[in-house]
């Protein structure tokens, strides 16, 4: 989770606004939007890898529900900041997230 907290921490700085229109719940007391959305278990399998020593330059992700809006834009820039290429697989298609910051399906999920 302290990951998590440095790679949301890196994409306000680069820019990133969290969008609450992805929560499909309300929060409860002591949540936020960023930590309900930055909860996800693709964020942290990747925020997983991420901690290893040495950092990976690829990662893979396979998970059977869709990705969501907020965690495909969120993975291109943790793609960016980290500069490896990080491939999600979910139910519908490969998503492969470039460390320009872009992913093979154009945004087109």
């Amino acid at each position: 989770y302290a990951k998590i907290d440095r790679l949301k921490s890196k994409a306000t700085e680069n820019g990133f606004i969290f969008d609450s229109s992805w929560m499909t719940r309300s929060l409860n007391e002591n949540e936020t939007i960023e930590s309900v959305l930055c909860g996800h278990s693709e964020l942290l399998v990747i925020a997983l890898n991420l901690i290893q020593e040495p950092a990976p330059k690829f990662i893979q992700v396979v998970k059977n529900l869709r990705v969501c809006g907020h965690c495909h834009e969120f993975t291109k820039v943790i793609a960016k900041i980290e500069q490896c290429d990080i491939v999600v697989r979910d139910a519908n298609r490969i998503h492969h997230f470039y460390p320009n910051g872009q992913c093979s399906c154009q945004d087109h999920f």
